[in-house]
């Protein structure tokens, strides 16, 4: 309220204690949903305590102040004309002392809340536990008028909200425990109102916020006092109840209602997403608790817009939070059934003629992408993809040409690749064999499928100018298609049917005479490029050789592999394969000499991936050699 409302309202006669005791309609009850209050209005004794113009009667009762009992009141025409040196009572505020100083007591009343300390948690408790009181007896006793209980929920939604004050200092959450509002807080999210048990999941998104325990650097006390705070609600079926209201929220409804339940949903999912960055462990408690991984399933292929190939927010987000969880938990991945992932895969299969023109969309599409490749990753999940004809998905895709091509090469890469026990969290002690059995039948699918035309056509960079630009736009996809290749020859056993299909896009043929020297020349062309740029990573580290400590083999590794280590590695075993072909590896040499390089330093990047590979460090001895025997030696090793 500014000062000249207060003057407007003065002239009117309107005393200033009717403002700050004005009831709260219906229409107000929802007002400011996203915003910190200011608090009720200030008592009698917290102005007089404060200073701010009143005095008490003999009785200990408080009173309006008089003119007669403050000397510097203003309460004549008179002193209101001298009130202003310049121009008099037409240029002053036309204020009192009294109002002054309620004024004053609203510009100073977030500094008041500021403070926080452990009596002023317990004052904001009472304040929670008398408002669910009278709110719980007003919708007793009217059960049916909710014009009898409407002030009091409006006061239960600001005691709620007036909670996110300890967000600025969340080692005060404790309090809550110790004076047994959990309980009270968890009973809330059942409310008959969606927007009260709203406010509690706010208040949970808030402390949970990396902003309030990591706001001026990691604090370990306070990620500690969010922690026990979370684990505290758990114990008094938090979770529980959380995943109960997230399944009764209505985001289909066009009224206002509906826009609340799906704000409850955004903020439900944006506190698992905080959950994770907090600590995974609770994460993947609240998702057991909830049920959550079959909610997501249900609700990343659900979209509440009318056209079948759009996106709404809250899909997208799901889809989010489902491949951040799966990113960060293995545990989850191992979970995550096989009809989430054939639900996946029909959310995929709608991009297949199309590519998304809205960022929401394509976000939703990458995401979904993200999610299928966390799940192919493991052995179970390669299982799941193959008897979901997950591999005939992936060549359709590769046939048009949409963005979809390309993010299918990330998918085909993961599926491909045997599962790590770094990377997948199995059991370390599973065979080799065993391990690589799924992507060796991903490998046989994909090339009866004829998905090495589309594989090749990609590396190539053929297509027409939309697929150009998405090229330029993808330029990961020249990794992704390489690394496909090399696994491909990897998983097929040499001198076999599947194997000879490879290699004959490099060697001549009567039907193809000439292609072969394109599909070469272009493994050779990305050979150098990376060289290039590893070595350029080399020179910028023996530069900067002071900045690495004595045992930074890791450093210096990691940054080799930022620059593209893994796939110059990549390319090397590509050309190992099909430089066993004497014309092919003719080829090969007469390239590689135009860039400086030669079959030794090939023979030399693939015997330190695979020291690497075999050894606990990052560091490796290699060799160097041109010796074509010494490349067949190579491949037996891979």
């Amino acid at each position: 309220m500014s000062k000249s409302d207060i003057i407007y309202l003065r002239v009117q006669g309107m005393d200033i204690n009717d403002i700050f005791n004005e009831t709260v309609t219906h229409t107000t009850l929802n007002a400011g949903k996203n915003k910190r209050k200011l608090g009720g209005a200030p008592s009698m004794r917290e102005l007089k305590e404060g200073g701010y113009g009143i005095v008490d009667n003999s009785d200990g009762t408080a009173k309006r102040t008089r003119v007669e009992d403050v000397d510097d009141a203003v309460g004549s025409a008179e002193e209101y004309a001298s009130s202003d040196d310049e121009g008099g009572r037409f240029f002053s505020d036309g204020l009192t002392a009294k109002e002054k100083g309620v004024m004053d007591w609203v510009d100073h009343a977030d500094e008041l809340d500021a403070t926080l300390d452990p009596a002023s948690v317990q004052r904001l408790v009472v304040r929670l536990e008398r408002a669910v009181s009278k709110n719980t007896t007003d919708r007793v006793n009217h059960p049916d008028a909710p014009e009898k209980f409407v002030e009091s929920e409006a006061e239960l939604d600001e005691a709620i909200q007036r909670l996110q004050l300890l967000a600025n200092d969340v080692q005060l959450l404790k309090v809550l425990n110790d004076l047994g509002a959990l309980p009270t807080l968890v009973g809330l999210v059942a409310h008959e109102n969606a927007d009260i048990a709203l406010d509690v999941i706010q208040l949970a998104v808030e402390m949970t916020a990396e902003d309030a325990w990591n706001s001026e650097g990691e604090s370990p006390e306070e990620r500690a006092a969010v922690v026990a705070f979370i684990s505290d609600m758990a114990q008094n079926e938090f979770l529980v109840v959380l995943g109960q209201n997230l399944r009764r929220l209505n985001e289909g409804g066009e009224s206002s209602e509906g826009e609340a339940d799906r704000q409850g949903v955004f903020q439900t999912l944006a506190l698992i997403e905080n959950l994770v960055s907090l600590d995974v462990s609770l994460a993947e408690q609240a998702v057991a608790g909830m049920k959550l991984l079959d909610w997501l399933q249900h609700r990343v292929g659900k979209s509440f817009v009318q056209s079948t190939i759009q996106v709404d927010s809250n899909q997208q987000y799901a889809a989010e939070v489902t491949s951040i969880l799966l990113q960060a938990s293995p545990k989850l991945r191992e979970q995550a059934g096989s009809t989430f992932i054939d639900t996946l895969l029909q959310c995929l299969a709608k991009y297949r003629k199309h590519t998304p023109d809205e960022d929401i969309a394509l976000e939703h599409l990458e995401n979904i992408v993200e999610s299928i490749c966390m799940l192919v990753a493991t052995a179970r999940g390669k299982q799941a993809f193959l008897e979901a004809e997950g591999v005939e998905l992936l060549v359709l895709l590769q046939k048009q040409p949409q963005v979809a091509r390309l993010l299918s090469l990330k998918i085909l890469d993961y599926a491909l690749t045997p599962p790590s026990p770094n990377r997948t969290g199995e059991a370390s002690n599973v065979e080799t064999d065993n391990v690589d059995t799924e992507s060796r039948a991903i490998a046989k699918r994909y090339i009866d499928a004829s998905g090495l035309k589309y594989l090749f056509s990609t590396l190539m960079h053929h297509g027409k100018s939309n697929m150009k630009k998405l090229y330029k736009a993808y330029p990961e996809s020249d990794e992704r298609a390489v690394n496909c290749l090399a696994w491909l020859l990897r998983l097929t056993e040499t001198g076999t049917p599947l194997h000879w299909r490879i290699l004959a896009k490099f060697v001549p043929s009567p039907a193809d005479p000439s292609s072969w020297k394109s599909h070469v020349d272009r493994i050779v062309e990305l050979n150098t490029a990376y060289s290039e740029r590893v070595k350029e990573a080399e020179d910028q580290i023996e530069s900067d050789s002071d900045l690495y400590e004595e045992d930074g083999a890791e450093e210096r590794y990691l940054s080799r592999m930022d620059a593209g280590l893994f796939t110059l590695q990549m390319t090397d075993t590509v050309i190992a394969f099909v430089a066993e072909e004497e014309q092919v590896r003719e080829r090969v040499e007469q390239r590689l000499k135009r860039k400086g390089r030669s079959l030794a330093d090939v023979c030399s990047e693939l015997a330190e991936y695979i020291a690497t590979k075999r050894s606990d460090t990052l560091t490796a001895p290699a060799t160097t050699t041109d010796n074509a025997k010494d490349l067949s030696a190579l491949l037996l090793e891979l």
